[in-house]
C-alpha cells in the first residue's frame, strides 16, 4: 500500500449520490407529471384550444423558473460548500437570504403581472379576438400569477432541505404535492369543467400541500441554525434583511449561470409561439405544447440527476476532493443517462401514446405531432448530457462554463437555427431541438480543448498537499494513518505544535468514533482527509459511515472509563483547533477540524 493513498475503493461517493439520487428522482418525476396533469386534462377537455393557451403562458413559468432556480441553485451551492467547510453561520445567511429574495421577487412578479393582465397577453400572442385561445389563456395566468409566491417557496425549500441532508422529507412534500395537483386536474377540469382556470388551482392548492410538508424541516433547521444574524428591533430588523437581501442577490448572480436557460427558453417560445402561428395556427401551437410537456418527462430525469449530485459536488469542492468529483462525474453521468435513455426510446418507438395522453389521438394533428416526438427525443439525449455539465460546473466552482453552454443552447446557437428551420415549413421546423443541442456541446468541447479547461474539475489544490486515506474501522489502521500523517506533516513544514495536533486529532477522533460510532462492527470505514493548505494551516476532514455520532459531544463526568478518556481527548482537540464542527450529511458523519 502507497503511504497517503489507503483503500483506492471510493465507499462513500456512490452510496452519498444514491441516497440523494432516488428522493431526487421521485421528485422530478412528480413535477414532471404535474406539469404534464395540465397539458393532459386540458388537452382531454379542450384539444387543441387548451394545449395552445398552456403553450402560451409558458414564457410567464420560464421568467419564474429562471429567478426561482437561480436562487436555489446558486444559494444551495454555497450553502453545501459552506457547511462542508464547518461555517454553519455563514450558510445559514445564505440561507435566509435565498427566503428573502425569493420573497420580494415572487410578490413583484404577481403585482406587475396581475396589473398589465392585458398587455402581457398581447405580448405573449393572444388578443381578445381570438376568442376561446384568450380566454383559456387568461383564465389559467390569472391564478397562476395569483400563486407565484406558493411556486417559489415550494420550489426554494426543496433546495434548502436536499442540501441540509433532508432529501427524503424534500422528495415527499414534492411527490403528495404533485399528486393532489393530479388528483385535482381530473376533479375541477374533467369532472367540474372548470377549464384551464381549474388546471391552474390545481396546481397552486399542489404547492401549498408540498410547502406544508416541507415546513417541520425548515423550521427544525431555522431554530438549529439560529445564528444567521437577525437582530431584535424595527430598524435592526430592517438592517439585516437588506443584508440578507444583498446576500441573495449574490446568490442570484451565481445561479444564473445555470438558471439563464429559463429566460433564453422565455425569448425562444415567444418566437415559436408567433412563427408557429405563422405556420400552422393553432394545430402548430398545440404540438410545440405537446412537445414541451414531452420534455418535462424525459428532461427532468437529467434534472433531478443534477439536483443529487449537486450537494455531494459542492460538498466535495468544499473539502477540495478532486478524487470524489471524479467519482461523482461517472456515477452521476452514468445514471443520469440510463434514466433518461428509457423515456427517449419510448417516445421514439411509441410516439402515439403520447399523442393518446394529450388528445391529439385521431386529430388532424396526429401525424404531425409524431414526426415531431421522434425528432425532439433524438435531440434530447444531447440536452440531458448539457444539463449534467451545466449543474456540475455550477457547483464546483466554474459558473463561466456553464453560463457558455446555456447560452449557446438557449440563444446564440437555437435562435438562429429556429429562424433558419422555420423556413423549412411545419414537418421540418422540429430539427432545430437536435441540431441546437449537438452544435452547442460541440462549440463548447471545442474551445474548452482551446483554452485547456479540463471536463472535470480545474485543479484546486496540487495533489501533493493532500493526504487522503479510507481504512478499515480498526486501532491498528487509525495508528498507522496517525504516523503516516508524520512525514506528510514534515513534508509540508508543519511547526511541532500543527504536527502533534494533526496526528493527535486523527488518533484520537478515530478512537472515538471507532468506541461509540461503530460499537462492534468490524465492516466499517473511516475516509481521512488532510489539506496542507497555502497559508500554513493543516485542515482535517474525517467521514465515515458509522450511526450518527458526533464526537464533540462527549463530556467528561460520572461516566464508564472509555468514555472519559475519550472525552478529555476531544477536550485537547478542542483547545489545539482553530475551528471545529460536524455535520451528519447524505447518511454519513462528517468532521472538519482546522488546526
Amino acid at each position: 500500500m502507497v503511504k497517503g493513498q489507503g483503500i483506492r475503493r471510493d465507499r462513500f461517493t456512490g452510496a452519498m449520490f444514491l441516497r440523494g439520487w432516488i428522493p431526487a428522482l421521485a421528485s422530478s418525476i412528480g413535477w414532471s407529471l404535474s406539469d404534464i396533469a395540465d397539458a393532459v386534462v386540458v388537452g382531454q377537455h379542450l384539444g387543441t384550444v387548451g394545449l395552445a393557451a398552456i403553450s402560451l403562458i409558458l414564457p410567464v413559468y420560464m421568467i419564474n423558473c429562471a429567478i426561482v432556480h437561480g436562487l436555489g441553485t446558486g444559494g444551495s451551492a454555497r450553502y453545501a460548500a459552506l457547511m462542508a467547510q464547518g461555517k454553519r453561520k455563514e450558510a445559514s445567511r445564505h440561507a435566509a437570504g435565498i427566503g428573502v429574495a425569493g420573497l420580494l421577487f415572487s410578490l413583484l412578479t404577481a403585482v406587475l403581472g396581475l396589473v398589465f393582465l392585458t398587455p402581457l397577453l398581447k405580448l405573449l400572442g393572444t388578443v381578445p379576438e381570438n376568442g376561446a385561445v384568450f380566454d383559456a389563456t387568461r383564465d389559467y395566468l390569472r391564478i397562476q400569477l395569483a400563486a407565484t409566491p406558493l411556486f417559489y417557496f415550494a420550489n426554494l425549500f426543496n433546495y434548502y432541505l436536499r442540501n441540509d441532508g433532508k432529501e427524503r422529507q424534500a422528495g415527499i412534500g414534492s411527490v403528495t404535492g404533485n399528486f393532489v395537483d393530479m388528483a385535482l386536474n381530473v376533479i375541477l377540469v374533467l369532472a367540474l369543467k372548470k377549464g384551464t382556470g381549474g388546471a391552474a388551482l390545481a396546481t397552486a392548492i399542489g404547492q401549498v400541500i408540498s410547502i406544508a410538508i416541507y415546513l417541520p424541516g425548515i423550521l427544525s433547521g431555522s431554530r438549529r441554525n439560529r445564528s444567521a444574524g437577525a437582530e431584535s428591533g424595527t430598524r435592526s430588523l430592517l438592517r439585516t434583511a437588506v443584508v440578507w437581501l444583498r446576500i441573495g442577490l449574490h446568490d442570484l448572480f451565481e445561479g444564473l449561470s445555470v438558471s439563464i436557460q429559463y429566460l433564453l427558453q422565455m425569448v425562444f417560445l415567444l418566437l415559436c409561439n408567433h412563427l408557429l402561428l405563422h405556420l400552422g395556427g393553432e394545430e402548430g401551437i398545440a404540438v410545440f405544447d405537446v412537445l414541451q410537456n414531452t420534455s418535462y418527462l424525459i428532461l427532468y430525469l437529467y434534472e433531478g440527476t443534477a439536483r443529487a449530485m449537486q450537494p455531494v459536488a459542492s460538498t466535495y469542492y468544499g473539502e477540495k476532493n478532486e478524487q470524489g468529483l471524479r467519482s461523482l462525474f461517472r456515477i452521476g453521468f452514468t445514471a443520469g443517462i440510463g434514466a433518461g435513455l428509457i423515456v427517449i426510446l419510448l417516445a421514439v418507438i411509441r410516439p402515439q401514446i403520447l399523442c393518446l395522453l394529450f388528445g391529439l389521438a385521431g386529430s388532424g394533428a396526429e401525424a404531425l405531432a409524431c414526426t415531431a416526438i421522434r425528432i425532439f427525443a433524438f435531440g434530447a439525449f444531447f440536452a440531458g448530457i448539457s444539463i449534467l455539465l451545466c449543474n456540475f460546473f455550477q457547483a464546483t466552482g466554474d459558473p463561466r462554463w456553464a453560463l457558455l453552454l446555456e447560452f449557446l443552447r438557449g440563444s446564440l446557437v437555437l435562435l438562429p437555427v429556429t429562424l433558419l428551420c422555420s423556413s423549412w415549413g411545419l414537418e421540418g421546423f422540429w430539427w432545430l431541438f437536435p441540431i441546437t443541442d449537438i452544435s452547442s456541446l460541440v462549440i463548447l468541447m471545442l474551445w474548452m480543448r482551446i483554452r485547456r479547461k479540463p471536463l472535470i474539475v480545474d485543479r484546486m489544490i496540487a495533489p501533493e498537499r493532500v493526504f487522503r486515506r479510507t481504512i478499515p474501522s480498526t486501532a491498528t489502521e487509525i495508528g498507522q494513518a496517525s504516523e503516516d500523517l508524520e512525514e506528510f506533516c514534515d513534508r509540508w513544514e508543519a511547526t511541532p505544535r500543527q504536527k502533534f495536533a494533526v496526528m493527535n486529532t486523527v488518533e484520537e477522533l478515530g478512537i472515538a468514533i471507532l468506541n461509540h460510532g461503530f460499537e462492534g462492527r468490524k465492516d466499517g470505514y473511516i475516509q481521512i482527509t488532510v489539506l496542507a493548505a497555502e497559508g500554513g494551516c493543516f485542515e482535517l476532514h474525517l467521514r465515515d459511515d458509522a450511526v450518527r455520532f458526533n464526537p464533540f459531544s462527549l463530556k467528561g463526568g460520572d461516566i464508564r472509563v472509555s468514555e472519559d478518556l475519550d472525552a478529555t481527548g476531544m477536550l485537547l482537540i478542542r483547545k489545539q483547533a482553530k475551528d471545529f464542527s460536524y455535520r451528519h450529511f447524505q447518511g454519513f458523519n462528517t468532521l472538519i477540524i482546522s488546526v
